[in-house]
């Protein structure tokens, strides 16, 4: 992946840490969620702490039972009032 790529988030399917979505809110995790898995629902969501950077870790399931697990960097806003 080249830098503009990495630079604008081409490349991001959130199927792991490495390639893990941008976000500024949990809300924008679930309008991402809503747009790219649709017929999708919520089943879990964990915090996770990959290499010291905090991570959301969504869990979403859809009516065949087929999951989707995706993972959003929150670190622009983890842990900040």
């Amino acid at each position: 992946m080249g830098l503009f790529s990495f630079l604008f988030g081409r490349g991001r399917d959130g199927a792991s840490a490495e390639t893990a979505i941008v976000v500024n809110s949990i809300v924008e995790e679930y309008e991402w969620m809503a747009r790219n898995c649709p017929g999708y629902h919520p089943q879990l969501q964990q915090l996770q702490h990959i290499d010291e950077k905090p991570y959301d870790v969504l869990t979403w399931r859809n009516d065949r039972g087929e999951e989707r697990i995706v993972y959003f960097d929150i670190s622009r806003f983890f842990g900040r009032m």
